[in-house]
């Protein structure tokens, strides 16, 4: 079933962690998928993944997965912009924000993972 994932990007030491969840979460089939990576990988992921948008890391803790439930509302933006705000936020310990996939199955995301390792 394709879902919305969101991708969130941790600077870890010299790597990098994604945590890719969906909005539906909760599933045993559809836990949390994390990797760890190096910089040049994010860079391929996240061209893979081709987030159409972003949302705020504080606003995530506060309203959690269920906020984004209505896909309509959320501000969409041009792939390339997110991208270079991306690379930017991994100068960050803790970026300020959480990047939002199409839909995409579980096996299209960890075939866009595979794709950037």
């Amino acid at each position: 079933m394709q879902r919305l994932w969101f991708l969130d990007i941790q600077r870890r030491g010299d790597a990098f962690v994604l945590k890719l969840c969906n909005v539906f979460d909760g599933l045993d089939d559809d836990e949390p998928i994390e990797v760890e990576v190096c910089r040049e990988q994010v860079e391929e992921i996240l061209r893979a993944v081709r987030p159409f948008a972003r949302i705020s890391r504080r606003y995530m803790e506060v309203n959690r997965i269920a906020s984004l439930l209505r896909v309509a509302s959320l501000p969409k933006v041009p792939f390339e912009e997110l991208f270079v705000q991306a690379l930017a936020e991994l100068e960050l310990p803790l970026g300020p924000s959480v990047f939002v996939t199409p839909f995409k199955t579980r096996e299209e995301i960890s075939a866009c993972l595979r794709a950037g390792r």
